[in-house]
């Protein structure tokens, strides 16, 4: 370990013989203290090379004492490198069985819970179903494709889905354009509140829904695949504007039989596609702010013209990016019980970059979300401070101030399942045993409150009351078979009747119906640049002192948290803070009628009646700083799947509900983000013709038909967007270590302990493991023509990934994508320089939304510079020394004496990098990249040659 601990936040690492890593060591300290807790991960590989078990920190050292602890996880392969049996101490045991191409065709869970999933001869889903331990089996869903009939050719709906029964009813997908982009659907839902079973007859079907006319949604695009129009279920029109670089310049919204309304105009952009300028329909202009050295957010503000700022909030960071300083100078500074309150919000983190620190401002007392606070007025200074466990769980937050927000948690034994203390008795064993079922669902909400799960481990029902005679009180949930929210049921009992209230989910629109008043209110949502907007429309006369078609403009924080809501004339409606894990610290409401229909908060998610609040694939509970389940991704954030946002909500949010990476479909600003629509340049030809490459580039010809170009265009795109995410390149690569502005050392450390896609997206670094994890997760959360492999090179320490099954397929045939190399070019396996070899982890065809990436930090890498080192300046020797030395020591480290860096440009054979690729006559740019990008690793390669080695 280095002398200085502060420096780089020291990290170790151990290689076996092999060079992977199979424990890490990070050192956690808080402020300036001299003690530095070692933390371990361990990593045990099989003898095929795939990882076989982990354990973090905490249950390592627990292995140290006791032989016995279990690993985290552990995977059980088939000899042909298919997972067939996972057990996580935290989600509990899974078995997979799969089909010869790698389709999941049966599996099981840790409460005994079953499914299968039936597929055409295409190999595409056309039923899923499932039974519960000891039931009955219930079909949940049934797939209906177009063929090539007429009626489904006029429509596009050729291979596409055109009706799909799913737990939540029937949609019916009506009409795609050519491009493939759905222009039309009916929704329709079930009677029943039950899990559906879905009859083959769709006259069967049909008699499970509701008779009412179905919710039809229709989207209009232009020729370049933009969305500029969207009619929601109640005839209400969203249009969007566009400028010439495909950024949304304004939206205007237009009720139906109304004119239409501006929601947001005058978009400016930055250099790098951030916002920086808007103005909303309600005249508040909003500004942006960011550092020009770095491009991180410094400042939001927002006013009316002329008058004084409704928002003005400043950020400071530490030179890593994370937040140490909040102030809003749109507030005045308070005095109340002898205190002067400034608004201002001061955070610390351990060198793990764990939040152990916050001070801030508050008002009123205890809640759990929901809660009016008791007086906007009588405001406070709070102090929180946050302990946490070996494995990230957090224990401890201590709270100073008015309200009560302390908690103390007690983890289990050996897992991240944890309950809280009651009246300062901590939680047994078997407690906490008791407290979660078999896949890691927790039972209850403080003991009181029961949590219902359906098969799919999603949340179907809370119970706030329980009676023994007569109905409980109920908040039902229903998903569609993506696992997205698409029904809400509130059922509350009083002493003369059941009042029940339920919320339905369309695209663009939320319908909220009291049953026992008979008021429907249809909730129009639309996204105006960096904020957003709903507009409240009733179906008969609005409450008392409410006007009808209510427009409510929110404006969030960095979080995308809801700060401030304001009406058309932008008064404000209502203002909320939050505490760093989400509870609320200040609440200012007006007219009470007017807030109550509000119901988006923290992180800009919606908080149910709970308090939960519902992200898309599962629930958050603020006052215990938790998931209430396991990670459904399982542990590619991370071995705790219970934590939230690595212990850092301040800096951090949860990607769930960005904007997804789709590499067959990708939005206009993804393409701008990795520049590819822009002038193209070949690599091969640039390096030979600077007298780098000893051997000219092939012009060799090879015809692509239909199914291997899409192969080869998706791998194309997962190469730039990989090493776009990636954006400082190879700790192992020497090229990448030349032009990054960090030292080699800590260049290493940044990458080397930090676990999951999003953490190396985090860390825009990553050896070939981690650029071969993400490429996978690119293609396997779309649609591909064949089955999707990461595999190790054969006889090296090398990860790559292959479109198609070797199984089946020819190495002609086998499209190999590899972000790796300085120049990612996709070719096919018989031309590569890596042989394939066994395999690390597969997926199907079909996209598969566990493995989605979000594109929140796509763009904001694209804007990165990294100046070029002049030959023989200082900072070029500087550079040159510390290299070496860095690669002297890993030398004495490595059990051969080789050096573990590279200089791979390529991962083509030499003779075929020029080779042309042709579909139908044409040629397709298959061996060029970007322009920007190829000159960028040009210069830097030139100039790393010309410092090493003397060339010219």
């Amino acid at each position: 370990m280095m002398l200085n601990q502060d420096r780089y936040t020291p990290t170790l690492a151990v290689l076996d013989p092999l060079g992977r890593t199979v424990r890490s060591v990070a050192y956690c300290s808080v402020g300036s203290s001299p003690v530095a807790e070692a933390r371990i991960n361990r990593i045990k590989f099989d003898a095929a090379g795939r990882a076989a078990a982990q354990w973090d920190p905490r249950l390592w050292a627990l292995h140290a004492q006791d032989a016995s602890t279990p690993s985290n996880l552990e995977n059980v392969f088939s000899l042909s490198g298919v997972l067939l049996n996972s057990r996580s101490v935290d989600a509990g045991v899974r078995i997979n069985l799969t089909g010869d191409l790698g389709q999941v065709l049966h599996s099981w869970d840790g409460r005994g819970s079953q499914q299968h999933v039936e597929y055409d001869h295409l190999l595409r889903p056309t039923a899923v179903f499932e039974q519960a331990s000891g039931g009955s089996e219930s079909c949940i869903a049934r797939y209906l494709y177009g063929t090539a009939d007429e009626l489904f050719a006029v429509r596009n709906q050729y291979g596409q889905v055109v009706r799909l029964d799913s737990p939540a009813g029937t949609c019916h997908f009506s009409s795609f354009g050519v491009t493939g982009a759905l222009l039309e659907q009916h929704q329709f839902f079930l009677q029943a509140l039950e899990p559906p079973h879905w009859p083959e007859s769709l006259s069967d079907r049909d008699d499970l829904l509701e008779s009412e006319e179905g919710a039809t949604t229709q989207m209009l695009f232009n020729a370049l695949g933009e969305l500029v129009m969207q009619t929601d279920a109640q005839g209400n029109q969203q249009q969007f504007d566009h400028n010439v670089d495909g950024q949304l310049r304004q939206t205007h919204l237009r009720l139906k039989d109304g004119e239409p309304q501006v929601l947001v105009r005058d978009i400016h952009y930055n250099a790098q596609g951030e916002i920086t300028y808007q103005t909303a329909g309600n005249g508040v202009v909003s500004v942006f702010g960011y550092a020009p050295c770095n491009g991180r957010l410094i400042r939001l503000y927002a006013s009316l013209p002329q008058q004084k700022a409704l928002q003005d909030l400043y950020y400071v960071h530490d030179p890593v990016g994370n937040i140490l300083s909040i102030e809003d100078k749109a507030l005045e500074v308070r005095y109340f019980a002898n205190q002067r309150i400034e608004p201002i919000s001061h955070y610390t983190y351990d060198s793990l970059y764990q939040l152990v620190d916050a001070k801030g401002w508050e008002a009123g007392r205890a809640n759990r979300g929901p809660d009016q606070i008791a007086d906007p007025q009588a405001v406070a200074s709070y102090h929180q401070t946050y302990r946490y466990d070996a494995g990230g769980n957090l224990l401890e937050l201590v709270h100073q101030g008015p309200q009560s927000n302390g908690r103390v948690l007690t983890a289990a034994k050996y897992s991240n399942r944890c309950l809280p203390e009651h009246n300062g008795l901590g939680p047994t064993q078997a407690d906490i045993d008791a407290g979660f079922d078999m896949c890691g669902n927790l039972r209850a909400l403080e003991n009181t409150r029961t949590l219902v799960w359906n098969l799919r481990n999603q949340l179907s029902e809370v119970r706030p009351v329980e009676r023994e005679s007569g109905l409980d009180d109920s908040e039902l949930y229903i998903y569609d078979v993506d696992g997205l929210r698409q029904r809400k049921i509130r059922s509350v009992q009083t002493n003369v009747r059941t009042v029940i209230n339920e919320t339905r989910y369309l695209p663009g629109l939320e319908v909220r119906m009291n049953k026992a008043s008979g008021e429907t209110v249809y909730v129009i949502s639309a996204q105006a640049g960096r904020n957003s907007v709903q507009v409240l429309q009733w179906n008969s006369s609005p409450p008392k002192g409410l006007a009808n078609q209510q427009y409510r403009y929110t404006l969030s924080d960095h979080l995308r948290s809801c700060t401030l809501e304001l009406d058309s004339q932008a008064r404000v409606v209502s203002r909320e803070t939050y505490h760093p894990f989400g509870t609320t610290a200040f609440s200012e409401k007006g007219d009470s009628s007017e807030s109550s229909y509000r119901t988006l908060c923290y992180s800009g998610k919606e908080r149910d009646a709970t308090g939960l609040y519902y992200y898309g694939l599962r629930y958050y509970m603020p006052w215990l700083q938790r998931w209430i389940n396991p990670d459904p991704k399982g542990y590619r954030d991370g071995p705790n799947l219970y934590a939230f946002v690595g212990g850092n909500p301040v800096t951090f949010m949860d990607t769930d509900g960005a904007v997804r990476i789709d590499v067959s479909n990708l939005t206009k600003e993804q393409k701008k983000a990795i520049d590819l629509d822009g002038p193209q340049a070949k690599p091969a030809w640039k390096v030979y013709d600077a007298g780098r490459g000893e051997v000219k580039p092939s012009s060799k010809t090879r015809e692509l038909n239909s199914e291997m170009y899409n192969s080869f265009k998706q791998g194309h795109v997962t190469n730039l967007i990989t090493k776009t995410l990636l954006i400082e390149g190879s700790p192992n690569q020497f090229v990448d270590l030349w032009r990054s502005q960090r030292a080699p050392q800590e260049f290493l450390q940044q990458r080397r302990f930090k676990q999951g896609t999003s953490a190396y997206i985090q860390c825009r670094t990553g050896n070939c493991g981690e650029h071969s994890e993400i490429a996978f997760s690119l293609l396997a959360s779309t649609k591909t023509e064949q089955p999707v492999f990461r595999v190790n090179a054969q006889g090296l320490d090398h990860a790559f990934v292959v479109i198609g099954d070797r199984r089946q397929m020819s190495d002609e045939k086998l499209v190999i994508v590899d972000p790796w190399p300085n120049f990612p070019m996709v070719h096919t396996a018989d031309v590569g320089e890596f042989t394939i070899g066994s395999t690390i982890e597969e997926s199907g065809r079909e996209a598969v939304s566990s493995h989605r990436l979000d594109d929140a930090t796509l763009k904001g890498n694209s804007g990165m510079l990294f100046p070029t080192l002049a030959v023989g300046g200082g900072a070029s020797q500087k550079r040159k020394v510390l290299i070496k030395a860095f690669d002297d020591k890993a030398k004495a480290h490595s059990p051969t004496g080789e050096s573990p860096l590279f200089e791979q440009l390529f991962s083509i054979d030499d003779k075929y990098r020029g080779m042309l690729y042709m579909k139908s006559g044409k040629e397709k740019v298959f061996n060029a990249l970007p322009a920007s990008y190829v000159n960028d690793r040009m210069k830097h390669y030139s100039s790393y040659m010309n410092n090493h080695y003397g060339l010219q």
